[in-house]
């Protein structure tokens, strides 16, 4: 045999072995866990939080709601407020501001520390609501049916496993009023693969390409919210 054809026979054999290796690493690959059971935990998990970091994202357009997009800090104890900053739509266009919510008013500043009472936050978006035990984040993960463990991810540095499955419009119409669902709407969610089994994400969608997704990280730290100088 020509010496071409050994080194050709070689790299056959050599690209044949290594599509076996492959082949049998998949099989080994760890078992996605039970999603009925991991919800569980979850939500036993997010209905004791007391804080959290919280991030929205609203993708396409939901009709009633302007936030684009927030993050911020977001505490249930002593009493439920947030603070952080978001782009929301006024006027057509994008606008940024500072956001404090406490005992229910939205505070917000469209220049640093110059800040206007909004009135009640309910009328454009309270995401103080989604540690609500009741009404929050903990009611959506409960309402969640034919759960399905789709596989691992990871969000933020947190390895999550990812389940989908529909969610009743009571309770994403608690959390989110705006979405108006009228029936079950698709849900996903990411779940902490070990444990406590913190949320780490949550999206629901309206429609194709309308969406609303919430991200939270750093659970349970601290949080201080004082009512801003207006």
């Amino acid at each position: 045999m020509s010496t071409t054809r050994r080194i050709f026979a070689a790299l056959a054999t050599l690209l044949a072995a290594a599509l076996l290796i492959s082949g049998c690493s998949k099989k080994s690959s760890e078992p996605l866990p039970d999603a009925a059971g991991l919800l569980q935990q979850s939500i036993s998990a997010t209905k004791a939080l007391q804080s959290a970091h919280l991030e929205i994202v609203v993708n396409g357009k939901i009709d009633g709601l302007p936030i684009k997009k927030l993050a911020g800090d977001l505490t249930n104890v002593p009493a439920v407020a947030i603070k952080g900053s978001s782009t929301i739509t006024m006027g057509g266009s994008d606008v940024d501001i500072q956001l404090v919510v406490l005992d229910g008013t939205l505070y917000a500043a469209l220049t640093p520390n110059s800040w206007l009472d909004m009135g009640p936050a309910v009328e454009i978006y309270d995401p103080s609501v989604i540690l609500n035990p009741d009404t929050g984040l903990a009611n959506m993960l409960a309402n969640i049916t034919d759960a399905k463990a789709q596989g691992f991810e990871t969000i933020g540095g947190v390895a999550t496993v990812k389940i989908t499955g529909t969610v009743a419009a009571a309770a994403v119409n608690k959390l989110i009023p705006q979405l108006k669902a009228s029936g079950p709407i698709p849900a996903t969610a990411w779940i902490e693969k070990d444990a406590p089994n913190q949320l780490v994400q949550a999206q629901v969608d309206q429609s194709e390409g309308n969406s609303v997704q919430l991200t939270l990280s750093e659970w349970d730290k601290p949080v201080t919210v004082t009512k801003p100088a207006v």
